[in-house]
């Protein structure tokens, strides 16, 4: 398994020597899996391996597109949570596995009940029994199949809940800019004096600040 490198500073952090054409920043955009914080790896070691980790995170990053810093965060959940999705399958295929080894045995001790011996060539009703007991091992142990359901479960909920804040983020970012617009302040109601008892009720006169000087002087 490879080494992790050195801590370093993700690749949307600013720096004064990374790549400014579009090209350059589209290959350096997917390195977040070799360097930085997310440089810490969640394959386990003699069972997965550093190199399919590597290809699995880059093409999640290069589906769901991350932009800035927050996104490129979920967008690693969703990567490590579809990997351990990935990791329940290999580990229901390994439990119906260890079911089918145990079905030559149980054969075996079937024939001494019968007090009998198993033949090079099997007989037919041993083939039939063999063909019933790989049907019924077609699923993990009741205790396996449960564990399995329950993380399988929350594994989906957790990815469907990232997928649809990361679609909402971009949506929103394309729409509204990267921060969200503060609302506009509702306007004041403008309060009246209250009525006097008899006062006719209707539209308010402008009040007058007097003639202007030029007509004084002129009258």
């Amino acid at each position: 398994m490879e080494i992790a490198s050195a801590l370093r500073y993700p690749p949307t952090m600013p720096s004064q020597t990374g790549p400014k054409t579009n090209e350059g920043k589209a290959v350096t955009r997917l390195n977040s899996a070799r360097h930085g914080v997310y440089s810490v790896t969640p394959v386990l070691p003699k069972v997965e391996r550093q190199a399919d980790w590597l290809q699995h995170h880059d093409s999640v990053f290069a589906d769901v597109a991350p932009d800035g810093y927050v996104q490129e965060i979920i967008a690693e959940r969703i990567a490590l949570n579809s990997w351990r999705l990935r990791r329940l399958v290999r580990y229901e295929r390994e439990q119906v596995r260890n079911r089918h080894r145990n079905i030559a045995t149980n054969l075996a001790l079937n024939a001494v009940e019968e007090g009998r011996k198993l033949q090079p060539e099997p007989l037919d009703e041993d083939l039939d029994r063999l063909d019933r007991w790989f049907m019924d091992a077609l699923v993990p142990y009741e205790k396996e199949l449960m564990l399995l359901m329950r993380w399988e479960g929350r594994l989906v909920r957790d990815l469907r809940r990232d997928l649809l804040h990361m679609e909402h983020m971009q949506r929103q970012r394309r729409e509204n800019g990267p921060f969200l617009r503060p609302a506009e302040p509702e306007p004041q109601p403008v309060l009246s004096a209250p009525m006097q008892s008899g006062q006719s009720k209707g539209p308010a006169e402008p009040e007058s600040l007097g003639e202007p000087l030029a007509l004084r002087q002129l009258n």
